[in-house]
């Protein structure tokens, strides 16, 4: 069984004060904004402890992974490929699609990720 350390206290703490989706850089630098610097190693790590401890949520984009809080309602999300902007979104209809395929399949979900990437509307109209 994983510990909540200090330092994996202080790294849930910068998520859960958010709805952003944070890479471990972008903690690593709140950290060090915040007065507690640790090492981009220990953030890693930490991350990856918490994540398996079910207390923060990770998706996997093809750059890096991104952590978000635990505490939120279910959600999919929208992935632009070109400035790296994340949008939630929740449509009901896309859960009860999945869960007819899955019972045609003969598929119990235990948990699923939905990640749909393209272009937002800023790249694409150039209104960044």
């Amino acid at each position: 069984m994983q510990k909540l350390t200090t330092q994996r206290q202080a790294i849930l703490d910068v998520i859960n004060l958010s709805d952003k989706h944070w890479d471990a850089d972008e903690v690593a630098t709140a950290l060090k904004e915040r007065n507690n610097p640790i090492g981009i190693a220990t953030v890693y790590r930490g991350l990856a402890a918490l994540a398996e401890l079910g207390l923060i949520e990770s998706i996997q984009l093809a750059d890096k992974k991104r952590y978000e809080r635990a505490s939120k309602d279910h959600h999919d999300h929208l992935v632009c490929q070109v400035c790296g902007m994340i949008e939630e979104f929740c449509k009901t209809e896309i859960e009860r699609l999945q869960e007819i395929v899955a019972r045609e399949h003969g598929f119990e979900i235990q948990d699923h990720q939905l990640l749909l990437f393209g272009i937002c509307k800023s790249c694409k109209t150039g209104e960044k």
